[in-house]
Parts: C-alpha cells; structure tokens; sequence
C-alpha cells in the first residue's frame, strides 16, 4: 500500500515545479486546487504552502493568492528565460534545446522550454508576457509582421536561434557560418566531384535560403556544374518522407541523376539515402549523399552521414545568458553571432566518383 503522502511531500512536489518553471507562465494554483493536484487534503496543502512562505519561496498578494518570490543570485533577481520550439519531433531541436539548457544551468536562470504550434499560438505571447527574456527556435512558416515587431521591441530580450533576424535588430544565433558551409561542398570537390547537386525539401525560411545560396556561390566559384532540387514540404510537414519521394523521382530520370547530392537538411538525405537503396545504388560509392546540418543520429547510420555537426556554442550562448541576466542593458557587440569553428564529420555517405556516378548531364543549371 503506498505511503500517504505528508506536508513534506507537498512542499517537495512544489519545489521541483518551482525550480523547473512550471508557474513562470501561469499562475500559483490555491490551497484547494493544489490539493486536488496532488491529492491531498487541503489541511495538508495549506501546511504545506505555510511551510513555503516560511522558507521564502513563496508570498502571499494582497488579495491572498500565492506567487513564487523571486530568487536572487547575490543583489540581482535570477533572470526567467523561455525557450520557443516548435511543437514537432526533431533531434535537431532536441539537440539545440540541450546545448541551450546545459548553459542556462551554468548560469542559474529559470528554464523553460515552451512549444508552440503556429505564430498565432497563444503560447507564443504567454512566453513573452511571463518570461524576462526569450530564445526562439523558429519554424518554416513565416513570422507574421506584427510577430516580429514585437521581438524586436527595445522592451524586449529576445535571441533567434538558427536564423538571422539582424537586420530587425534583434540578436541572432547561426549555428553555421558561410565559410563552414563551404566545408561540405569542398569535401565533395576534394574527393573529384565536378558535379554537386542539392536537394531541398524544407519549407523555405531565411535559413534554408541561405544554404542554397551559399551552394549556387559555391559553384560558380568553383565552376562547378550542379543542379538545384527543390521541392519544399508545408510547414510541420514531413521532409523526411518528402525527401524520399524527392529522390525516387530523381533517379526516375537516371540521365539527370546527381554523383554528388547535399541536401539542405538531414531528413531530406535520409529519405534520399533510403530511395538509393531501394534503387540498387551503393551511397558512398555509386552516389555520394551528405547534408549541411547533420544532427547528432547521423554519425550512426549506416552508412555513416557526411555533414555539419553542432558547433561549439558555449561562448555564444554565455554572451546571451550574461545580457539576459542584466537588467534594462541593451545588447552589446555584433548582433549576428557565429561559431569560430566547423564540426564537420566525414562518413560513409560520400566516397570517390565512380565511372557510373560521374557521368554528365545536359540540364546541370536547370533548376525546377
């Protein structure tokens, strides 16, 4: 039979809530709802609230309800930070809110990771309004006018995350400079690729933008031919399996077919990689596959993914939590901030071209 749970308990449950930011966007439940949270009586909840506003981790308004006390670090009130995600499966995002929470920890902030659906959600205004400061992991689909003027509002402290909003004088974080970009296509030239072709199935934003430009500049520089697939998935939508499909209808048309493919993202070089397989081809040796943003799973695969891995990030990420924890201190330096160096990993997924893989094409600059 389990144990019946004592005021002590209560006091925990609503520590670990407190600690974790679950009331920084909402507000302290009474007495009596808390009891029926928890499942205790209200004899023992209110115990256990009068034991926290003992220990001066709560305080009661004027008008009697209950609302944390802010916690200080020293003489300064310990920032309140939420982090905007969007609400769908990514390690990409998984991989980003870990590097961003490590270092919140380092620098006793509150914490917390907020979802939302669309730039309409109300979550999106709830984690402006309750928070001292934002980070934003930004979807595909496009932030609304109004959105964005309220980011960028001097009242504001908000950092975009794997996108650039500078120009709206905002902070921005890119996990990959150009010039590390660059790092993948010369790993594919290096090998005797004379021909890279790229594969987009991601919604288009400012980021994805970029890859693909960074691409078409690369090419002509180098004056390498090369073909740009693009065929973008809806916003939330799966690019994995648009990537798959991408590519089936690649190699449909097999005198058009690439040796050497980067893909914008991971799940489009997953479902490429997948359709290849399918077709008979070898990755790695009749085509080469990699992507620009190769999440943590890549290295795993089989056959291993060649592409950029998250960058170190720690120094980046302490200059915001530092400008967070500064009350009314505008922003300070370059608004664009860019890790110093890549982390490019080499896999399995792209070799030498073969006598099959380098064979021309008569549309290379064609671009559907």
């Amino acid at each position: 039979m389990p144990r019946k749970k004592v005021y002590t308990d209560v006091m925990a449950v609503l520590e670990r809530r407190i600690a974790a930011g679950d009331y920084m966007l909402k507000d302290m439940p009474g007495e009596r709802r808390l009891a029926d949270e928890v499942g205790v009586s209200y004899m023992t909840a209110r115990k256990a609230v009068q034991g926290l506003l003992e220990k001066k981790v709560l305080t009661r308004r004027a008008n009697g309800s209950l609302a944390i006390r802010p916690r200080t670090n020293g003489r300064a009130a310990v920032a309140r930070v939420a982090l905007l995600t969007p609400a769908y499966p990514s390690t990409h995002f998984v991989a980003c809110r870990l590097a961003i929470s490590q270092t919140a920890q380092e620098f006793n902030v509150q914490f917390r990771p907020v979802e939302y659906v669309h730039w309409h959600d109300p979550a999106v205004n709830e984690a402006l309004d309750g928070s001292d400061a934002v980070l934003v992991i930004p979807s595909t689909e496009p932030i609304p006018e109004r959105l964005l003027n309220e980011f960028a509002s001097p009242d504001r402290k908000v950092v975009f995350f794997d996108a650039d909003v500078a120009d709206r004088g905002i902070p921005s974080v890119r996990l990959f400079a150009e010039q590390h970009i660059v790092t993948v296509f010369e790993h594919l030239w290096s090998l005797g690729h004379r021909r890279v072709d790229c594969l987009n199935v991601q919604g288009h934003n400012m980021e994805i933008d970029r890859r693909i430009a960074g691409w078409q500049a690369w090419r002509e520089d180098r004056g390498a031919d090369g073909r740009l697939w693009d065929s973008p998935t809806a916003p939330y939508g799966d690019a994995l399996s648009r990537g798959y499909q991408a590519m089936q209808e690649i190699l449909a048309r097999p005198s058009e077919a690439p040796g050497a493919l980067v893909c914008t993202t991971q799940p489009a070089a997953i479902g490429a990689i997948r359709a290849c397989h399918e077709a008979g081809l070898i990755v790695g040796k009749d085509i080469s596959i990699c992507t620009i943003n190769n999440e943590p799973t890549g290295r795993y695969f089989c056959p291993s993914l060649t592409g950029l891995e998250m960058p170190d990030l720690r120094s980046i990420l302490e200059q915001c939590f530092k400008w967070f924890s500064r009350p009314s201190q505008p922003w300070q330096g370059a608004l664009t901030l860019v890790p110093k160096q890549p982390s490019f990993f080499a896999g399995e997924s792209t070799g030498k071209p073969t006598r099959r893989s380098a064979r021309p094409s008569n549309t290379l600059r064609h671009v559907d």
